[in-house]
């Protein structure tokens, strides 16, 4: 009976000791899974972009241009004139490289003496042949005015052309010869106011005379102008051309002109 006790006792008694053991167990497990604390921090919540609404969403994103500030002007580098170079001067010329000009002179002489002598011979031959003579004479009347150009043809070809006034003298400006028959006398005169040359005028009239054999032919030209114009205009805004040009033809024996 004691034998059974005992052994209860100590089956107890181990029993409590496994208790107590395993207890102790836990307790150092827990000691050892705790953690250590930390400091803990919320993290920042999440940014939800706004979404746009469907009008501004349909839109296309437009992007203003940047302004654009203008660049500051720089300025221009004043132009660097160079000096000009002096003209280059001409070598004067070797005598003896010039050509020699005295045949070509002796040449020209020799041409204006049978030039000369060819219109001799011609009048000489136009007065056997036809027998006849023509001079024209210009007298200009025209005080107030001032002869600039006079141009004579007879039958188309210039006889005269000059710049000059001849005066009133009635000088000859043509001394020749033309077959009998009608003939056609040309005259253009150009004369300006003396008092002021910006007062002008023209003339161009046409005659037909005859040309008799065995005769000579005297056309005499006289130029009148009586315009006041250019004194008149200045002074009351009123003046006249007062042009005229008379051709006197006379003829007279060949004979007696000789």
């Amino acid at each position: 009976m004691r034998f059974i006790r005992f052994g209860l006792v100590l089956a107890l008694l181990s029993m409590v000791t496994f208790a107590f053991g395993d207890a102790e167990a836990q307790r150092r497990r827990r000691r050892r899974a705790r953690p250590t604390p930390t400091e803990q921090t919320e993290a920042p919540p999440e940014e939800t972009a706004e979404e746009p609404a469907p009008e501004e969403a349909a839109a296309p994103a437009t992007t203003p241009a940047p302004a654009t500030t203008p660049a500051p002007a720089t300025p221009a580098a004043a132009p660097v004139t160079e000096p000009e170079p002096p003209p280059p001067t001409e070598p004067e010329p070797d005598p003896s490289s010039l050509p020699d000009l005295e045949p070509l002179r002796a040449d020209l002489a020799t041409l204006m003496d049978e030039l000369v002598q060819a219109r001799s011979r011609v009048t000489v031959l136009g007065r056997a042949l036809f027998d006849t003579k023509v001079v024209i004479r210009v007298e200009n009347r025209a005080d107030d005015q001032i002869l600039r150009g006079l141009v004579i043809r007879l039958d188309g070809d210039p006889v005269h052309r000059s710049d000059a006034d001849p005066g009133e003298g009635a000088a000859p400006v043509f001394e020749g010869f033309a077959a009998p028959g009608p003939h056609d006398l040309a005259i253009e005169v150009e004369q300006r106011a003396r008092a002021n040359e910006a007062y002008r005028s023209l003339q161009r009239n046409q005659f037909r005379f005859e040309v008799v054999q065995g005769k000579l032919t005297e056309i005499v030209i006289r130029l009148d102008d009586d315009s006041d114009i250019a004194e008149d205009f200045a002074d009351d805004g009123e003046g006249e051309y007062d042009v005229n040009m008379r051709v006197r033809v006379a003829t007279r024996d060949l004979a007696s002109s000789r």
